[in-house]
């Protein structure tokens, strides 16, 4: 074939996308590490207890090295694949390509370098972001691995609307941007960082402080604000709006294989990008009458539940028909794309290894065919890793994956009724205290929500009874006794103690607080994750252990 002439000036407009990508990247990234540092300065002092610090100087740097995983793993496959695509353009063309970049006067001397000269066309002649997801999305095998980061990113999304506005974590978007930008399990590996730091709602005096780094985030807020006031607590939208926005994004992944290399495959791949930040945009623009004030935080459980089942019984029917095409797709040169020439894969033993393994091999094996593909697996890999680790750390309750996963399914949590009001000083008081680390090693009690499944752990309604029914001895402690209070007189009545009514604010707090974190990880919820990650696809598995997250307090 003859090579294309260049005949016609190029545009800057690519390059200029470009360097915008690279630049969202890091100033997104550096945003981020400015939430977390407000995060971190926010906690309360009950936050800074030892059980809490000894487990986020344990689980930080898990969660940070994941992080840079991911980001390394994702720049290592960018770089493998703007070389092909740029050795596929020069081919094309006529193009020599360099032999070295670096030479005695430094990078790119001579003027005649192709690399420098025609950089700019490359990237007006090739749509370097569409070219990788069509070969994705072209091939069933490809688009198995593709799929699996699709259904987790919905799934994320949801954990983002609820638990980020709930714990008023800054700069969700910045999250979800990232994703798309680099890859899913960087973000979720950040995000899972600014759990670890928001263990409990951000006071709302401080939900709005200025970021360090981000000046044109926090004035962005403040606009938002004006234009768009904050909704009261214990606000959530209805739960058709958040039905909508899925029903559309599983909507365009089901259509994306089918749009590959026909005009309206921009359009669908937008709008799956576009669809997940929908969940984040709704509690903002939508008006206030379009949700419910709960009286109770707890009473948005069943919502929760419905919708990360919707999501799960969706990610599973996706997951199974890509599984069923992906298993049975047999075609010759399967594993042939437009960067086919300059893959390093000789062709014999190529075809010699589609022969000999089995069609779930040839599944797992797709991700050889291309570095999108590789970058695609390794995603999914990642995030399935930190997904079963989060599930360790956090003592994700069995019953409460399982509620957020199978349709129908009853759990003792969502049948039992709101935690009664406290009523008195005493026990407001002790409730507080037991919510905080015990000075002593046997008063160091893991706390989950009414203590309903796990005999391990004990709520805040029974340690409380227990400590009314079964007075401690008071040890006698140093210094000054206390004054006796002086005696009623004869013949008058005794003064009773009025009783304490907290304020609905201090009872919510109470309520919503996070739990201290376990002594030991849960490898049984983890291992419960990864093997619904292998069975049912990592948007299923997301949806057990998200939906768990949301219930959990």
């Amino acid at each position: 074939m003859a090579p294309v002439e260049m005949n016609h000036e190029p545009s800057y407009m690519a390059l200029a996308v470009t360097l915008a990508h690279l630049g969202l990247i890091v100033y997104l990234t550096y945003s981020v590490g400015a939430s977390l540092y407000t995060s971190y300065r926010s906690l309360p002092p009950s936050q800074d207890t030892r059980q809490r610090l000894s487990q986020r100087v344990k689980l930080v740097p898990v969660f940070v090295g994941l992080s840079a995983v991911a980001l390394s793993l994702a720049t290592y496959s960018s770089i493998g694949y703007a070389t092909l695509s740029y050795k596929t353009w020069a081919d094309e063309r006529g193009v020599d390509l360099p032999e070295h970049f670096i030479g005695e006067k430094g990078f790119f001397s001579d003027t005649k370098n192709s690399s420098q000269i025609y950089l700019t066309r490359w990237l007006n002649d090739t749509p370097v972001y569409y070219d990788a997801l069509e070969i994705i999305a072209e091939k069933a095998r490809r688009f198995w691995w593709g799929q699996q980061i699709d259904l987790a990113t919905v799934t994320w999304s949801m954990l983002l609307a609820i638990e980020g506005r709930r714990r008023r974590v800054p700069l969700l978007s910045a999250f979800m941007g990232l994703a798309h930008l680099v890859n899913l399990s960087f973000a979720q590996n950040l995000f899972y960082l600014a759990l670890l730091l928001t263990p409990s709602p951000i006071p709302s005096g401080q939900d709005d402080l200025k970021l360090p780094v981000a000046p044109l985030a926090s004035r962005w807020e403040r606009i938002r604000n004006t234009l768009m006031p904050p909704k009261p607590d214990n606000w959530c939208p209805h739960p058709a709006l958040y039905l909508a926005t899925l029903s559309l994004n599983f909507t365009a992944v089901f259509l994306l294989p089918y749009a590959v290399e026909r005009p309206s495959f921009v359009t669908v791949v937008l709008l799956t990008r576009a669809s997940t930040f929908m969940p984040l945009l709704i509690p903002k623009v939508v008006p206030a009458k379009w949700g419910t004030v709960h009286a109770h935080p707890h009473n948005a459980y069943s919502s929760f539940t419905g919708l990360f089942r919707f999501i799960s019984v969706a990610s599973f029917m996706l997951h199974a028909k890509a599984s069923f095409l992906g298993l049975s797709y047999n075609a010759p040169d399967s594993h042939v794309h437009r960067h086919s020439r300059f893959i390093p894969w000789d062709v014999e033993k190529r075809s010699t290894w589609e022969r000999g393994t089995t069609a779930l091999g040839k599944v797992l094996g797709s991700t050889s065919d291309h570095p999108v593909v590789a970058a695609v697996g390794w995603d999914a890999l990642i995030c399935a890793l930190s997904l079963g680790l989060w599930a360790a750390v956090r003592n994700a309750d069995v019953q409460d994956i399982v509620t957020s996963i199978v349709p129908f399914h009853k759990s003792p949590a969502c049948q039992s009724a709101a935690p009664k009001e406290i009523t008195s000083k005493s026990t407001m008081k002790r409730e507080l205290d037991v919510t905080t680390e015990s000075s002593e090693p046997e008063g160091q009690i893991t706390l989950r929500r009414q203590a309903r499944h796990k005999p391990r752990v004990a709520s805040v309604a029974s340690v409380a009874s227990s400590s009314e029914e079964v007075a401690a001895p008071t040890p006698r402690k140093r210094g000054r006794p206390k004054k006796k209070q002086p005696a009623s007189e004869p013949g008058s009545e005794p003064v009773a103690e009025q009783a304490y009514k907290p304020t609905a604010k201090e009872a919510r707090d109470a309520l919503e607080g996070d739990v201290l974190p376990p002594e030991e990880l849960d490898w049984e919820s983890a291992a419960l994750t990864w093997g619904l990650s292998a069975l049912g696809g990592l948007g299923s598995a997301s949806a057990g252990v998200f939906g768990g997250e949301c219930i959990s307090r």
